[in-house]
């Protein structure tokens, strides 16, 4: 059973996923990525150290894999999350906006993200050491 996310640990989590992929630091956002290692690559070093709560984000990840199972895969997660060649944080800010506009969401505990938002709270899960 998954511990449910307090709200100050969501928005916190949010916040910082938010600064993170805004630009703060602005030139992490034009890093490419050509292999899924890149995205986890990039997660580590240039967002974790901003979204926030990880264990927070790593927990909506764990419960997001247990309601879509067949995404639970390093390597179709990071095709998922990087649809286009662009750099990794515009790659995923663009996807989370077009999330929102075509109303490509999903509730996890009870908060409604964009599918793209989900998948990175999967792959942080999944880059934390859970099994695949």
């Amino acid at each position: 059973m998954h511990r449910a996310v307090s709200r100050r640990e969501w928005l916190g989590a949010c916040a910082g996923l938010f600064l993170a992929l805004s630009g703060r630091p602005f030139f992490a956002l034009f890093k490419q990525c050509e292999k899924p290692t890149d995205l986890e690559n990039w997660l580590l070093h240039d967002g974790v150290a901003l979204l926030g709560d990880i264990a927070a984000l790593s927990r909506l990840g764990a419960v997001y894999l247990s309601l879509h199972p067949h995404e639970r895969n390093r390597k179709r997660l990071s095709r998922l999350l990087l649809r286009s060649a662009k750099p990794v944080g515009l790659s995923l800010l663009k996807e989370i906006a077009r999330d929102w506009y075509e109303h490509e969401v999903i509730i996890v505990q009870g908060w409604v993200l964009a599918r793209t938002e989900a998948r990175i709270c999967a792959a942080l899960h999944l880059i934390s050491g859970a099994r695949e």
